[in-house]
Order: structure tokens, then sequence, then C-alpha cells
């Protein structure tokens, strides 16, 4: 996975399929805020080893990736909730 602006097939592709500007807009942002976040956390882990890390800069990148982490092991609260009955035979 590249963590990098989309060539502008993907683009047009994106475009096409989702038949709205607003959300092939949105892809875009999405994709290079994750790339920025993803960048800037491999930053700042980089700079603690390095030992120039800067402490404001270092709790953002925890902070993320706690965010990244709670993410994955949350819950999927559709999981437990079913809308129809099921009989099995």
């Amino acid at each position: 996975m590249y963590l990098t602006f989309f060539c502008f097939a993907a683009i047009g592709a994106i475009r096409r399929e989702m038949n709205n500007s607003g959300w092939t807009w949105f892809a875009i942002g999405y994709q290079c805020g994750f790339a920025y976040l993803v960048a800037f956390v491999i930053n700042q882990l980089g700079n603690i080893a390095l030992g120039k890390a800067n402490i404001i800069g270092v709790v953002l990148a925890v902070l993320i990736i706690a965010f990244a982490v709670y993410m994955l092991v949350r819950p999927y609260k559709e999981s437990t909730k079913l809308t129809h009955d099921v009989k099995v035979k």
C-alpha cells in the first residue's frame, strides 16, 4: 500500500464509481491525511531513537497510536444485534 497521492487514473475511477465529486475529494483528503499521520508518527519515533524528541510531538504520536489501536480492537456494535429472528433447523 502506498501512502501517497493517487494517480489521475485512480482519481478518475473513484469519480466514476462514486458519481459524486464530494466523495472523490473526501477520498483524496482521507488518504493524504492518513499518510501525513503515519509519516508524523514514524518521524516522532525516529526522533526518540536519535535523542531529538519533542515532548509535544511524542505525546501527539502516542495519542494517534492509541486511537489506532482502539479502533482496531473496539467491539463491533452490530455483531451483537439481529434485526430478524433467525431459526436454525
